[in-house]
């Protein structure tokens, strides 16, 4: 497991929240083991996205994870007409490491469990080999009137065989 250092406040790597009443700072959101992604992308800071002290605020990491998730669908190509099929039922960040403007970031994505109607997902927002947050995620497939539906077929087929995940 990488640990952070150099930034006060942020030696523990347990971020944002550590030691707060109802904040389960201990509680991994993923394993410890160092995960595999086969999908990276850039995801540019911007301007609106830091403080005046020049940190990225940390609602902006959602945001972050959000459109690597919509790049990760598009570049698999199971997005039509730019629809997203599914809605965000849940989702844990844990923060590691400030985030400045002028950093490169990038975020790796990964579809790790499908289910009937919904699957999970897990992110790292990254700058060089540091990560500065973790965040999974569970999303639901959804109908015309926003409930449950299963996964299609061809969503299901193309991200096992992209994730190398095994068919129950």
């Amino acid at each position: 497991m990488r640990k952070p250092a150099g930034n006060p406040g942020w030696e523990s790597g347990l971020g944002i929240g550590a030691g707060k009443p109802g904040i389960d700072s201990e509680a991994p959101i993923a394993d410890d083991q160092e995960m595999l992604y086969r999908f990276i992308v850039d995801v540019p800071l911007r301007w609106v996205d830091v403080d005046s002290e020049g940190v990225v605020n940390n609602a902006v990491y959602l945001s972050l994870v959000e459109q690597a998730r919509f790049l990760y669908f598009e570049e698999l190509g199971l997005l039509q007409n730019h629809r997203v099929e599914f809605l965000l039922a849940e989702v844990t960040v844990k923060y590691l490491r400030p985030a400045r403007l002028g950093m490169q970031t990038k975020v790796a994505a990964a579809v790790t469990k499908l289910g009937n109607t919904s699957f999970q997902m897990r992110y790292e927002v990254q700058v060089g080999e540091q990560v500065l947050a973790k965040a999974e995620a569970a999303l639901v497939y959804v109908d015309e009137v926003n409930k449950p539906r299963p996964i299609p077929d061809a969503v299901r087929e193309t991200i096992s065989s992209f994730e190398g995940l095994d068919e129950d």
